[in-house]
């Protein structure tokens, strides 16, 4: 389950923003995941409950907003949304697809005081 390195990763880089500006603590952490990451949101949320627990951050809330996924045809060049279930162009049915959006993962906001 990378999600629980990916949540470490994430409290160290809260952590850091937090020292680094001299802030007390913080209420929320806002992610967007793409449907395309691979990364699992469910298990995000559990994850995080797990690295945050008896920690400075314990009660930081993690919320999640899912990104859709978006491909280009590497044949015939339509733009679509896609899912990683049908991975299949809609015009030309080919499966040469390029991501172009959805498949990462990005600190929005970070609720702090």
């Amino acid at each position: 389950m990378h999600e629980l390195g990916l949540c470490d990763a994430l409290l160290k880089k809260v952590d850091g923003l937090v020292r680094e500006n001299e802030l007390e603590g913080v209420n929320s952490v806002t992610i967007e995941i793409g449907t395309l990451s691979g990364v699992i949101p469910r298990f995000m949320e559990d994850c995080w409950e797990a690295v945050i627990d008896d920690s400075p951050y314990s009660g930081t809330k993690l919320i999640v907003v899912s990104v859709p996924g978006k491909a280009r045809c590497a044949d015939c060049g339509a733009e679509f949304i896609v899912d990683l279930e049908d991975m299949v162009c809609p015009d030309c049915g080919e499966k040469h697809l390029i991501p172009i959006e959805g498949n990462g993962m990005t600190i929005t906001e970070i609720e702090a005081y």
